[in-house]
């Protein structure tokens, strides 16, 4: 006959170790705290003193975000023994792996960030000049403008074409339009979300993607969308002969008129004045 002297009852234990009943019972469940003694009458359950142990090492896994039904990787029942090495690497693992995640989640809202710092500074004067880094995006020939029906049909056709290349679309989309020479050349875009291949090899293999150039550009708000005004937007830039790439986006604000869009319109401007 067992001693249950020497037991805890699963309310005392959780007692000790500060785990509610109901977690240390789903721990059963999921086949890494099996109690020790299961009274046959009463179904109530024990545990001894070292199976403590297990709920720390389980509460461990919980805090490094390792999933629980992976738990039983690390423990020895019949051994008597907690892996608490492989434990704590895989936790590293999956901490590093997190924290880049962040990163990554931090650069996105500090980019949004400076979207709407220089939204107010456009807002602010009639002209601003502003410097942006490469851009590389997904596009496709487009005529019309950001407000007729078929833009955010196309959007989403964008979205479609960019996942089932096994790329992930980005946060910012427009139009652009390519001026070379005597020819302009309208698209829609979303930019590419950062991937581990380059800029060039992705140009390479999908012709639908295309490189926005960094540099300084020339920015005004219009309350209307027609990137095909650029040139009596930007006249005197426009009676210069050097190829220009021109940017329509929605301005991102403080406050964004999601229902009556605002929007900003770029040119790029020659190398000498950057």
């Amino acid at each position: 006959m067992t001693d249950k002297s020497r037991l805890f009852s699963i309310g005392k234990l959780s007692r000790l170790t500060g785990v509610h009943i109901q977690s240390l019972r789903y721990y059963e469940k999921l086949g890494i705290l099996n109690p020790a003694y299961i009274d046959p009458q009463s179904q109530y359950r024990y545990y001894t003193f070292q199976q403590t142990r297990i709920v720390e090492a389980i509460q461990y896994c919980a805090d490094l975000g390792i999933p629980l039904k992976q738990f039983q990787n690390f423990l020895s029942e019949k051994d008597g023994q907690i892996d608490y090495a492989a434990l704590i690497q895989w936790g590293i693992r999956l901490t590093n792996e997190k924290m880049e995640r962040i990163q990554k989640r931090l650069s996105f809202l500090e980019n949004v960030q400076q979207e709407i710092l220089h939204a107010e500074e456009c807002r602010a004067s009639s002209f601003t000049k502003s410097h942006f880094p490469e851009r590389v995006c997904w596009a496709i020939p487009y005529e019309g403008t950001q407000t007729a029906p078929d833009f955010y049909a196309a959007v989403c056709r964008l979205i479609s074409d960019i996942e089932a290349n096994g790329l992930h679309a980005g946060f910012n989309n427009g139009q652009l339009l390519l001026c070379r020479e005597d020819k302009m050349e309208s698209y829609i875009f979303i930019d590419i979300r950062e991937t581990d291949v380059s800029a060039e090899s992705l140009i390479k293999t999908f012709p639908q993607i295309v490189s926005i150039p960094a540099g300084e550009y020339l920015c005004t708000v219009s309350k209307e969308s027609n990137i095909r005004r650029a040139p009596q937007v930007f006249p005197s830039l426009f009676e210069q002969a050097f190829p220009k790439t021109v940017v329509e986006v929605e301005l991102f604000s403080e406050k964004l008129p999601y229902s009556a869009p605002v929007f900003e319109i770029r040119c790029s401007l020659p190398c000498k004045q950057a």
